[in-house]
């Protein structure tokens, strides 16, 4: 294949006045000290130092409470899947999940990597990279933060972004309450099976203690066979502010999840039979558990505001997997992971229009990691190898925010990351050479820069330009090469990434209306690619030529039509132009081209709303011209809002019937598709008491 030198790094800079992206309808407000240390939710934190919601560059995407709450699903797929550049898949609703932000996804068959995720201020990627989006259900967060591209200098090494939630209202907006959750939904089986899923939350408020219970379960049979799966997770939230500038936070919480493995078929099987699972024979799964426990201390004095979060995890899964004679066996895992975070920051006013900001931000995590493969069975005779590996993580930023005139405003971070990990163990070669030892000793320094300039160029409207470098190490499930189950020995990633745009608030004078244009060029060197080989195999390699280039619209408006009729709209698109030569001009499993937009209409209680997304054909194959056909995924629901209940039926996959919901890319003899469940009913029920007398 031709290399297309610099095509799209000079396609983007011709562009850069067309460019979209996503903006929240929030005005502009004059900047002043208590701007940068509010805690208010119309603050995003995504830069660290917190920022006016209209100061923002397009690159981060707000998510409301209302939003999450209408996800339909025990996962974030769909919530994740209406941002631009983001694109998120399962196999089963509640199943696998896969995430992929603007391409980084791409060394990831299952799982999540390359993406930092932070809870409540806790760090829970853990140290060696992989992030559990398993534990995040929407119907139970209270907002989302999403950066796009290169954050190495802002939480942690990753190119891939950061997803920044929090499960639970600011304290000063918490009351004594109980509410609850309940959706029943078919599957789309001939069997006529149903999918449930509810939960509970009660808060109750003792003086300057806050006590929060919540608990949620899921039951999904599944469309296909070997595609069940299964969820409980409780949590106990304690805080308390003992003084108007001091919060504390104390959480525990555990969860078991296990998910089925149908296994990916042909398109000829997809069309001929889509219930079919090549996993059923090898009762392929996932049995994982969690227990963590977490505190945090926050504090605000004068011009500074300081926070430290403690975190620790123990974590337990099983695996049998297997999809076919050459491909199949029995994986365990345990790991202990920790890590504390710790963030300062200090306003000073420049003169009667400026101001300086500067933060210090320390991440540690460590972490303790054994794996076993196994043959089939559990047993000495069927090891394939046995690693215990430990992993440390050390990363310290520092940050300086400039704003003047009241209009200018310029980031400059900086961070250092050493990371090491050390594994042992023995494996058996794949050559009949007999069981040998195992070791690596794996350290790494990385410098890591950020650099942001925005400017107010109208009321509520800005131009933005960022540039940052980022990373992602081989994670603990890339220690072995998958062929031969020797050391994998490969380099981290690294990455470079310019982003520009303008963001545009209260068009033509209209409030509550946005409209973004954003393009973005990445390169990545050193690049982890999974390429096929014979006998249903996958080979691990670093390999240069990684580059990602696109554009991102996003437009918001909301209307009050009338006292009893009002309305929201949004759409959103992007164009993708990712390749990874020599391997392939066209980067497999990312559309060409995606849009979508989401809404409602409301007259009193009424609510009628539809969420729609349209994804481009998507290449499978590096070097096949192969092909999953262009898709449509509509829902449309009719709610009913009342002050303390919400009752929505909907529709689900109203348009296509026959899409894959997870295309499993260079796949061997031609096994792409995990077909998604046709056209669906579903229900749901929301219920909120606030009250005094009920606790």
């Amino acid at each position: 294949m031709r290399e297309k030198k610099g095509k799209f790094p000079h396609f983007i800079k011709a562009a850069v006045l067309h460019l979209f992206a996503f903006s929240s309808s929030i005005g502009w407000a004059q900047t002043t000290l208590s701007d940068t240390l509010s805690i208010d939710s119309s603050v995003v934190w995504s830069l660290r130092i917190p920022t006016i919601a209209s100061l923002t560059s397009g690159n981060i995407h707000q998510v409301s409470t209302e939003a999450l709450h209408d996800g339909f699903s025990p996962d974030m797929q769909t919530v994740l899947n209406n941002i631009p550049g983001v694109y998120m898949e399962t196999r089963g609703t509640g199943g696998s999940r896969r995430l992929q932000i603007r391409s980084s996804g791409l060394r990831s068959p299952f799982g999540v990597r390359n993406i930092q995720m932070i809870m409540n201020g806790f760090m829970i990627t853990n140290a060696s990279g992989n992030a559990p989006l398993e534990s995040w259900n929407p119907q139970w967060m209270h907002n989302l933060e999403i950066l796009k591209g290169p954050s190495g200098a802002l939480y942690g090494n990753s190119y891939g972004g950061v997803l920044i939630g929090h499960s639970l209202a600011p304290f000063d907006e918490s009351e004594n309450s109980v509410e609850g959750f309940s959706q029943y939904r078919g599957t789309g089986n001939p069997k006529g099976t149903v999918a449930s899923e509810s939960g509970f939350a009660i808060t109750r408020m003792l003086g300057t203690r806050i006590i929060t219970v919540q608990s949620n379960w899921n039951q999904n049979p599944g469309f296909r066979e070997q595609e069940s799966n299964q969820s409980f997770q409780s949590e106990i939230h304690v805080r308390s502010n003992p003084s108007e500038q001091t919060h504390q936070h104390l959480w525990a919480g555990w969860m078991q999840k296990s998910w089925e493995l149908p296994g990916s078929i042909s398109e000829h099987e997809m069309i001929q039979n889509p219930l079919q699972a090549p996993g059923e024979r090898y009762n392929a799964m996932v049995d994982r558990k969690r227990q963590w426990l977490a505190w945090s201390h926050s504090k605000t004095k004068d011009n500074h505001r300081s926070g430290l979060w403690v975190y620790g995890q123990l974590s337990q899964k099983e695996n049998p997997f297997g999809t076919s004679r050459f491909y199949h066996g029995l994986k365990t895992e345990t790991e202990q992971f920790g890590s504390l975070r710790y963030w300062h920051l200090s306003v000073y006013p420049l003169g009667s229009t400026g101001k300086l900001s500067w933060d210090q931000s320390v991440i540690i995590r460590t972490e303790n990691f054994s794996i076993q493969e196994f043959d089939g069975v559990e047993s000495a005779k069927g090891l394939r190898y046995d690693i215990d590996s430990k992993t440390r993580n050390y990363w310290a930023s520092t940050g300086l925010r400039l704003e003047w005139n009241e209009t200018w405003q310029a980031d400059a971070q900086l961070a250092l990351e050493r990371m090491d990990r050390t594994s042992k163990g023995i494996s058996n070669s794949s050559n009949e050479l007999g069981t040998i030892p195992y070791q690596e000793a794996y350290e790494k320094i990385s410098p890591l820069p950020f650099l942001q300039i925005s400017k107010q160029i109208q009321h509520a409207s800005r131009v933005f330009i960022s540039w940052g470098q980022g990373g992602s190490h081989p994670t603990n499930f890339e220690l072995v090469e998958p062929g031969t189950f020797q050391p994998a020995n490969l380099l981290p990633e690294r990455a470079e990434s310019l982003d520009f745009g303008i963001r545009l608030n209260e068009l033509m004078g209209i409030k509550n209306q946005s409209l973004t244009l954003q393009g973005y060029f990445q390169n990545v060197k050193d690049a982890i690619a999974s390429v096929p080989g014979p006998n249903d195999g996958l080979f691990l390699g670093n390999i240069d030529g990684l580059t990602m280039a696109g554009l991102e619209v996003d437009f918001g408006l909301e209307r009050q039509f009338k006292p009893a009729f009002k309305g929201a709209f949004r759409t959103w698109g992007t164009v993708n132009r990712h390749s990874f030569n020599p391997l392939a001009e066209i980067v497999p499993g990312t559309p060409l081209h995606t849009f979508g937009s989401t809404g409602f209409l409301q007259y009193h209680s009424l609510r009628f709303g539809w969420n729609h997304c349209w994804f481009d054909r998507t290449k499978l194959h590096n070097d096949l011209d192969d092909w999953a056909a262009a898709h449509h995924r509509v829902r449309l629901f009719l709610g009913l809002d009342k002050i303390h209940h919400n009752i929505q039926f909907g529709i689900d996959n109203l348009l296509d019937t026959d899409y894959s919901n997870w295309l499993q890319t260079n796949a061997f003899n031609g096994r792409y598709f995990n077909p998604a469940p046709p056209r669906t009913l579903w229900i749901s029920w929301r219920w909120k008491f606030e009250s005094n007398a009920i606790l």
